[in-house]
């Protein structure tokens, strides 16, 4: 399973964007086991492909997640206002755990 996590704005804009990309196979068990809890927590494969603020503000942060897992990929757009605490949850860990591309 890899999970691919896209961000852009604040006030950088589209010049601040990063990406982060996590092959499970590659982390350590505990770490890849606890990321895929996150993603059954938070239904991903079932989420619309956006969750996303009415009147989001220039600076607000907006996350793009797709993952791979063996069939066809699902992303889902979203500002975490707006997102389930368990893909909130998700959304920290990768942004904390893995260095961005």
């Amino acid at each position: 399973m890899r999970l691919i996590l896209k961000c852009t704005g604040g006030f950088a804009g589209p010049a601040g964007a990063q990406t982060r990309t996590v092959d499970l196979k590659q982390l350590p068990e505990e770490q890849a086991s606890q990321l895929q809890q996150l993603l059954q927590a938070s239904d991903f494969f079932a989420l619309p492909p956006k969750l996303v603020k009415q009147a989001p503000k220039s600076w607000d942060f907006k996350y793009e997640l797709e993952v791979e897992d063996g069939g066809a990929p699902h992303c889902v757009v979203y500002h975490l206002d707006e997102a389930s605490p368990s893909l909130k949850e998700l959304t920290e860990k990768l942004n904390d755990e893995v260095d961005p591309d």
